[in-house]
């Protein structure tokens, strides 16, 4: 009879049922020796994130928000059983600022809680460190400041001038507790550069300078910059000039003597900063023209400094107005009057084709002003007046104004303004018949001889 081979298991198979089986014993020892010997362990776990929120909080419902709060870590000891906590990490556990205790603005020590993210297991929390956070909390808004350079080692070169620095942009919006924004006085951009300019330059910065009231520099931490970080300084190169002051003289008669006139300016110069570098160190600037007539005693003549610059000149000298005043009595001046017959009116620049006929017969209350010695020897035959018609063309009868003055004299004037009354028509046309008349007698004249 055959003999049947008995078939034995692969020593494969055998190996991976005794490994299998060794790591069930083993589970089973250890959860044997957690429950029996060892039940509860103690485990410490670092750098838990702390998270801050203030979704549904009633300091949320009241609008105030947390200044000054970073984002923390914490490191946590935990108590619970072997099995369970065992394995704990960071993302086991949740680690929060507990905001119930704020309700207004203020600053909060507040409790930082932590728990388990498994809520099946029993693990209780024995040490948070750190256990509070220190918090404040503010009605939060924002205003607008104007924004100003400070460049204390910026300078021009020799000879030349900065103006003031513009920064670009000029305002800012600035966020933070309402009692810390009302304290904002001034806003600066520095710049540390050290630069000496000989022409105009631009420099940015991102340094941003609070200040109150007093000048005292303001903790800028508490403040946020809703817009622009980044500023751009412009500086100006400007060349200093002087601006001499000089006023001229209309109306005036012939041969007259300007440099007679006893004036004043309260002002002859004044230093202004141009752009143009180029441009002369001095300059001469007339600020108006006086009318003879118009110079009496008592009278004062003002002018615009300002309006008489160029243009992207700056005045320096804090001088705006320049006044013109008259020392009358230095040569003891005085006025006459006289009364000026036709005969003196002398008629200049008649209109081509046109009769004049002067109607006025005289003009009275003529008052000739000027020193004593010369007034008192004037004579009315010394009186001429002039009537320029160059601006004439039209015909009828019209009033033109009419220059008088004392022609053998050149230090006095006539003072006010004065007219003449003038009828101007059209010459008659001379007719061809009468010249042919003429021609035709002439002729026969001219035979009988």
């Amino acid at each position: 009879m055959e003999k049947i081979k008995e078939k034995r298991p692969s020593p494969l198979a055998t190996d991976w049922g005794l490994r299998i089986s060794a790591i069930i014993i083993a589970v089973i020892i250890w959860l044997f020796l957690s429950i029996t010997e060892y039940p509860t362990i103690n485990k410490t776990i670092t750098n838990v994130p702390v998270v801050f929120s203030m979704d549904g909080t009633s300091a949320a419902e009241k609008g105030l928000q947390a200044l000054g709060y970073t984002e923390q870590t914490v490191d946590v000891e935990i108590k619970g059983m072997n099995y369970e906590i065992g394995s704990y990490g960071v993302n086991d556990l949740v680690a929060q600022v507990d905001l119930d205790s704020v309700t207004k603005e203020g600053n909060y020590s507040l409790e930082i809680k932590v728990r388990s993210v498994h809520s099946s297991d029993t693990v209780s929390v024995v040490k948070v460190s750190p256990d509070t956070v220190d918090v404040n909390f503010v009605h939060k808004s924002n205003d607008i400041f104007d924004v100003s350079a400070n460049a204390p080692n910026v300078n021009a070169a020799q000879g030349l001038t900065l103006r003031n620095p513009v920064v670009s942009p000029s305002q800012v919006t600035v966020e933070g507790a309402e009692s810390d924004l009302s304290k904002i006085k001034r806003v600066e951009a520095i710049i540390d550069e050290e630069v000496t300019l000989s022409e105009a330059m631009t420099l940015s910065t991102e340094r941003l300078y609070f200040f109150d009231e007093q000048g005292q520099k303001l903790d800028g931490s508490k403040y946020t910059l809703l817009d622009s970080k980044k500023f751009d300084v412009s500086f100006d190169v400007y060349k200093k000039k002087t601006v001499n002051l000089s006023v001229e003289f209309g109306d005036l008669p012939p041969g007259f003597n300007v440099s007679s006139i006893p004036y004043e300016l309260s002002e002859t110069s004044i230093n202004v900063i141009t752009p143009k570098l180029e441009d002369v160190d001095t300059q001469t600037v007339t600020l108006g023209t006086v009318s003879l007539s118009d110079i009496d005693a008592g009278k004062s003549f003002s002018f615009d400094v300002n309006q008489k610059l160029q243009s992207g000149e700056i005045n320096q000298s804090g001088i705006d107005t320049v006044i013109m005043t008259f020392d009358f009595d230095k040569d003891n001046y005085i006025k006459r009057s006289f009364t000026v017959p036709s005969s003196a009116i002398k008629i200049i620049n008649p209109p081509a084709g046109k009769n004049i006929t002067l109607e006025t017969r005289q003009i009275p209350s003529v008052y000739i002003f000027g020193p004593d010695e010369v007034i008192e020897n004037l004579k009315t035959t010394d009186i001429t007046a002039v009537v320029d018609l160059s601006d004439v063309s039209s015909t009828g009868s019209i009033s033109h104004s009419v220059m008088i003055y004392a022609s053998n004299v050149n230090n006095a004037w006539c003072i006010g303004s004065h007219e003449v009354q003038l009828d101007i028509e059209d010459k008659p046309a001379v007719s061809n018949r009468a010249d042919s008349s003429s021609s035709s007698s002439d002729s026969e004249s001219s035979e009988e001889e």
